[in-house]
């Protein structure tokens, strides 16, 4: 959460000239409510349950090029991070300071997951995902000190087209 998955991989679509899906809207349109509304009425369990469909449909339905960003505990699911690697060509992990996601995140009340001490909960999060994460990246981009246009710039660069010359 805060690592800039959605804002980074809108700018990458536009950047590739592909389609931007986020799985957090995919989740949400199908319930007609938010993911904090999914939380509170369903829990955890059940929106990774439709996560995983979401992710399942999205990524066996795609006809062209797509920059798909998942929710960050979408790895939390061997089935998602087997999907995930049979289906992508590039899997980009964001990686950001716990320090930095604090501060993305302080303004949005629509983690649920951070209700309470989000530092702890985000460093918690972080230790209990990061060998997932390495575990389907195919590419690793350290976010401090860049801005999303500089990230987005970095790994168009790395997935995109290469153009002869």
């Amino acid at each position: 959460m805060g690592s800039g998955k959605t804002t980074v991989g809108k700018r990458v679509a536009r950047l590739l000239n592909c389609e931007f899906i986020d799985l957090d809207d995919v989740v949400s349109k199908s319930h007609g409510t938010s993911v904090r509304e999914i939380f509170s009425q369903h829990g955890e369990e059940a929106f990774r349950d439709d996560e995983s469909v979401a992710l399942a449909e999205t990524l066996s339905n795609r006809s062209s090029s797509l920059v798909l960003a998942t929710g960050g505990g979408a790895v939390i699911r061997q089935s998602n991070r087997e999907i995930i690697s049979a289906s992508a060509d590039h899997v980009v992990w964001l990686d950001a300071r716990v320090d930095d996601l604090v501060n993305r995140t302080q303004s949005n009340s629509g983690r649920p997951l951070l209700d309470g001490d989000p530092r702890a909960v985000l460093a918690a999060l972080m230790d209990a995902r990061r060998a997932w994460y390495e575990s389907v990246a195919t590419m690793k981009v350290d976010t401090q000190n860049h801005t999303a246009s500089q990230v987005a710039e970095t790994i168009a660069a790395a997935v995109g087209p290469k153009v002869e010359s």
